[in-house]
């Protein structure tokens, strides 16, 4: 039921009542106004998108800090970690403070522009995503009738060459790491593991006998307490084949480093699960140590570990497995410039497919 009523002052009363059943009122100067208003509130409950004209007033921090974090379950515990960061350290600085229904594109615009003055573009993408959803969710909420992140443009991200470290750069960084985090470095270059999947891989899951290792975890958090949790795909989950030096990397730290009473190989000094900050810092300063350019990741191991297997000649279906690749294009996308390239590979079948085969004479036996 809607209405509009001339005040006793001479404003003009709109009423209606909102899907939920309550009153809703607005007062307007001009009859005109009061009827546009009445008539887009009408238009909106007939095709069931109305929203709350009083919802958009909520302020983003809010909404993002006390509905939009709480409802990200189905989220990594990593992932949760670095959109924390991300809200934190750029989202809520620029809009916390702004009420959501205030945003438009425009701001998001200016807010692209920003963050790419000081942040690479592949975490441009990253962070801007993570505005982008606070914002969707908001329209699925019915606090705002669009997302205003749409239709931005974003700094466009180059793909990464990977230059795979030589041997000596690997064997310059087990010397220059700390003894008790050398295995980490060993299981990353010889067997591919991840930093999360090396920290949380467990003495049950080095299978001495058969000569592999089973990826079933991997270590993460970092606020409280490190935790096991899924690994990043279902792919993530392999079996890796090992060469006996990784084999007696693990057995002679495990003669050092005792295990922890749960299994983990890796401990910190108090035989606990090792903080991803404290090794994170262990290793800026294990690069420092064995020269190597600042910025050089953990990560980089696992592509000397990829490029050793494309020397060996390996399938790439082999080295989709057991680097825990969801599919063969992941692989070929990262790693395809080093598989080897040989222009003269093939040449000449076309022309023994198409060239049609000579006809034989037969002997005439008629003059014999």
């Amino acid at each position: 039921m809607a209405s509009i009523q001339k005040r006793p002052n001479g404003a003009w009363r709109v009423r209606y009542t909102d899907p939920s059943g309550r009153e809703r009122a607005k007062h307007f100067d001009r009859k005109t106004d009061a009827q546009r208003w009445l008539d887009e509130m009408t238009t909106s409950l007939v095709t069931s998108t109305y929203i709350d004209p009083r919802a958009d007033r909520v302020l983003l921090r809010d909404y993002a800090e006390q509905r939009w974090l709480p409802a990200q379950v189905h989220l990594r515990p990593n992932t949760q970690d670095l959109y924390r960061q991300h809200l934190k350290n750029h989202v809520l600085p620029a809009f916390g403070d702004r009420a959501i229904g205030t945003l438009r594109r425009p701001d998001m615009k200016a807010f692209v522009a920003d963050l790419a003055k000081k942040l690479a573009p592949a975490t441009v993408h990253t962070v801007y995503g993570v505005l982008r959803s606070i914002m969707q969710s908001a329209v699925d909420d019915e606090l705002i009738p669009a997302n205003p992140c749409s239709r931005v443009p974003l700094p466009r991200v180059d793909p990464r060459v990977i230059d795979p470290l030589p041997p000596e750069s690997v064997l310059a960084l087990m010397e220059s790491i700390t003894a008790r985090y050398r295995v980490a470095v060993l299981l990353a270059a010889g067997a591919g593991l991840r930093e999360g999947e090396a920290l949380g891989l467990l003495v049950p899951r080095v299978d001495f006998l058969r000569r592999r290792i089973h990826v079933e975890q991997q270590l993460t958090g970092d606020g409280t307490a490190p935790v096991l949790s899924p690994l990043k795909t279902r792919a993530s989950r392999r079996i890796v084949p090992v060469d006996d030096v990784v084999l007696e990397g693990i057995a002679e730290h495990i003669r050092k480093f005792p295990p922890s009473p749960e299994g983990f190989l890796i401990t910190n000094r108090l035989r606990k699960p090792v903080r991803r900050s404290s090794f994170g810092n262990r290793w800026k300063f294990a690069v420092a140590g064995a020269g190597l350019p600042k910025g050089t990741r953990f990560h980089d191991l696992r592509h000397f570990y990829a490029s050793t297997l494309i020397a060996a000649n390996l399938h790439p279906k082999t080295i989709q497995s057991r680097l825990g690749h969801a599919s063969i294009v992941e692989t070929l996308d990262t790693y395809g410039h080093l598989f080897p390239m040989a222009e003269e590979d093939g040449r000449g079948v076309l022309d023994q497919a198409l060239t049609p085969e000579p006809v034989q004479d037969h002997p005439d036996y008629s003059r014999t």
